[in-house]
């Protein structure tokens, strides 16, 4: 990864615009080229740039959380603190982290555990939404990000966004598991939004998308609920109770009831 993708990773992870970004530094305009990677940095203006952000140097340059744990890894964490419903372990990354995205988002990840999504702040809501908003170049981290802030969105503006991402990343056969994994989630918290929202078309187009992914392992879950859907879509409610059972009987219970 170069210099550009980086500062264009930790900006949006940290909740920036570019013009925020580089106040009193250098001009938005000089910066989006840098990020865009026609123009290089130079090392003062970079250290500027972070310090005023307070942006970790040593962060910057490994890929690491201020926690010392790997991203993948702080997101797995993440990730399966949440659908444990462990609000403990939440708390305890929380406290380890100096991200301060990673904190917003783990407070809201909360709220939502606690049944108190109504009351989160408007302001927070819209930083955490900001990130996925300005994404040019989608990668795990941003994926990542946008899979548990989706509820975030409104259902007129998810449409575009879901059907923009689907297909771009349909029509990349070099796309890595990683990346397609956290697609087929992404297209599965969708997908029952759809469902709830009754629009039919939508879902069958998801459903279709998620029929079309390899049959991994790690894909099961994502098609498992696809059948799910379908087969209540189809008004097939034996079908439909057959497969939750089996949903459940693999442990997948809360996956399910949190999407």
């Amino acid at each position: 990864m170069n210099i550009g993708e980086r500062l264009h990773q930790v900006r949006n992870l940290h909740g920036l615009t570019q013009e925020q970004m580089v106040a009193g530094i250098i001009s938005k305009s000089q910066y989006w080229r840098i990020e865009k990677e026609s123009n290089a940095i130079r090392a003062s203006s970079l250290i500027k740039i972070l310090n005023q952000n307070k942006i970790s140097v040593l962060k910057f340059f490994k890929d690491i959380d201020d926690s010392g744990i790997k991203r993948r890894e702080l997101q797995d964490l993440v990730t399966n603190a949440y659908f444990a419903r462990d609000y403990k372990k939440l708390e305890k990354i929380k406290k380890q982290s100096t991200n301060l995205q990673m904190k917003r988002l783990i407070d809201w990840l909360l709220a939502e555990l606690k049944g108190e999504s109504q009351d989160f702040p408007d302001e927070d809501k819209r930083k955490l939404r900001y990130n996925v908003w300005q994404v040019e170049r989608w990668n795990d981290d941003i994926l990542w990000f946008f899979f548990h802030t989706l509820y975030l969105y409104k259902y007129s503006n998810l449409e575009g966004i879901i059907n923009a991402l689907i297909s771009k990343f349909t029509k990349n056969e070099k796309i890595e598991d990683r990346q397609l994994q956290l697609i087929a989630s992404i297209a599965v918290r969708y997908l029952n939004i759809c469902y709830k929202q009754n629009n039919r078309y939508e879902a069958k187009k998801v459903i279709r998308f998620l029929r079309k992914i390899p049959d991994k392992i790690e894909f099961g879950l994502a098609k498992m609920i696809a059948d799910y859907y379908e087969a209540l879509l189809n008004k097939k409610k034996v079908d439909a109770e057959e497969i939750l059972d089996l949903i459940k009987a693999c442990g997948y219970e809360n996956y399910l009831s949190l999407n």
